[in-house]
């Protein structure tokens, strides 16, 4: 009899199935690896964390003034942002819609990257510095990942959970971050706080937008039939049918 698969395999899957994961997860290692080719240990492992904790502060920034920033007017330019992060508050179990792209992620890194040697001027001190970048935006995306699936987290992620929810289905304008490390920056910056006490926006799974608005109508069709099972789920979640999804 053919074992049905677990939740945490079928996450393993849907986390590895994104191209970009598997792309950012080797250049890490390479990364790593020219690090450690000069610098000792313990300089490139302190290096590594300071990368890491530089991508924590970029994850609420551009959360807040690029994916929640001002609403295009152009159905073109909406259509690239609904694909950037409004289609994954749109519909929030498609796979699809999940992952940020990397033509944002790209040049992102690629900006990182230059910023960060015109500090150093060290190649080996940049390598170490972008591998903990790259981690922490890789570890994003497997908690993101978690948060939205049926998986029963520890506590920490628990509580990320549900502001993450709030973020969702309560105020697009609050509850940024996802990275556990990170979420005293909503506290910081004021956008964090009780679900229930905070004030309900009008529509947080279209950032305002009426259901028949033209640029959310357009973007809905023209990544209509990217899913791979229903206009609104992706077939991967059929694992756990019986289990509710955030």
């Amino acid at each position: 009899m053919k074992k049905t698969p677990s939740m945490r395999g079928k996450l393993r899957e849907i986390y590895f199935s994104d191209h970009s994961v598997v792309f950012y997860l080797v250049l890490a290692l390479v990364m790593a690896y020219v690090s450690v080719r000069q610098l000792d240990m313990l300089q490139a492992l302190g290096l590594f964390l300071l990368g890491w904790l530089i991508y924590l502060p970029e994850e609420y920034f551009s959360h807040v003034l690029v994916f929640h920033g001002p609403m295009p007017k152009s159905p073109a330019l909406y259509r690239l942002l609904y694909r950037l992060h409004l289609g994954h508050h749109d519909k929030p179990r498609r796979i699809d819609l999940l992952f940020t792209p990397m033509w944002y992620t790209l040049p992102s890194l690629v900006l990182n990257v230059w910023l960060f040697f015109l500090v150093t001027r060290d190649v080996h001190q940049s390598a170490a510095l972008v591998s903990g970048l790259i981690v922490g935006y890789l570890m994003f995306e497997w908690w993101h990942l978690l948060v939205h699936s049926p998986h029963q987290p520890g506590r920490i992620l628990r509580y990320v959970r549900r502001q993450h929810m709030g973020h969702h289905h309560w105020n697009e304008k609050r509850w940024y971050i996802i990275s556990p490390p990170a979420v005293v920056l909503d506290r910081i910056f004021g956008t964090g706080g009780s679900v229930q006490q905070s004030p309900k926006s009008l529509d947080p799974m279209t950032s305002g937008l009426a259901a028949d608005d033209e640029r959310l109508v357009r973007a809905r069709t023209y990544y209509r039939d990217a899913s791979d099972w229903k206009e609104d789920e992706s077939a991967i979640w059929q694992v756990n049918q019986h289990s509710s999804l955030p």
